[in-house]
């Protein structure tokens, strides 16, 4: 997913006060008022901090374990890395090009063979795979796949996916990539959680570990999801704590089986 011109919103300007809390910085948009975005809903009078990592913990099935097991690999054998919507994979050669649905269809196909048989023969789209992870159940695994109810169940080598939102003005059909550590809540934030991800993109995330001006690919950085209070997110910050505008579109997590 490249930086459009919604990504370039999202470091934005924060200054005065809430209108109910003097205390609070206020995000003041300065974007389109029909994009799909809402202020960062800060609660107190500095930008958050990101939190440290939570203790880890195992990855809940064979297949997401095998998942990072594929993802450390790569990140130790790739030497020729970049975005792109072709995916063009030498192992041999250490090449690994490809967008972020090319990268998920490809390690799924790998790392959780039942899985990536539910996704047809075709490699799918960002929205295709968020309609995989919408399809699934979530009390059960279904041909290799289950939906997550609540993003405190989120765990590493689970998949994450959101569908462009009507009114973007991007014009990819969503995004999509592995979580490799637990969500944290972020405080200064009301009901959001940073999730350390890994990708391919042009263009860093918070904490992230491809170099600016690169050609991109497969690296890790950090999101911000806002959610409901239920734990459904509902939106997605680009740059983690540092990002001023939130895309308003549903965000899921799904789990990989067999």
């Amino acid at each position: 997913m490249r930086r459009a011109a919604i990504v370039l919103a999202l470091l934005l300007t924060a200054s005065g006060a809430a209108a109910d809390d003097p205390s609070v910085l206020r995000v003041t948009p300065t974007w389109p008022a029909h994009w799909p975005m809402d202020p960062a809903p800060l609660t107190s009078a500095r930008w958050p901090a990101l939190p440290p990592p939570l203790p880890p913990r195992p990855p809940a099935t064979d297949a997401a374990a095998r998942v990072l097991a594929t993802l450390a690999q790569i990140e130790r054998a790739q030497r020729d890395a970049a975005y792109q919507h072709r995916t063009d994979v030498n192992e041999r050669a250490g090449r690994y090009r490809w967008d972020c649905s090319g990268l998920v269809s490809w390690v799924v196909r790998r790392a959780a063979p039942r899985a990536g048989r539910a996704m047809g023969g075709e490699r799918l789209t960002a929205r295709g795979i968020h309609r995989m992870i919408e399809r699934a159940p979530r009390d059960r695994a279904r041909a290799g796949w289950q939906r997550l109810g609540h993003i405190e169940e989120v765990l590493p080598g689970d998949v994450f996916a959101w569908r462009t939102p009507p009114g973007s003005p991007s014009r990819h059909t969503g995004h999509t990539g592995f979580v490799v550590e637990r969500p944290r809540r972020v405080e200064g934030l009301r009901d959001a959680y940073a999730v350390r991800v890994a990708d391919s993109i042009v263009g860093p995330h918070e904490d992230d570990s491809r170099a600016e001006g690169t050609a991109g690919g497969l690296g890790t950085g950090v999101f911000v999801f806002l959610t409901d209070g239920e734990g459904q997110a509902t939106h997605y910050g680009w740059h983690g704590t540092r990002t001023a505008g939130y895309v308003r579109t549903p965000v899921l997590f799904g789990r990989l089986w067999h």
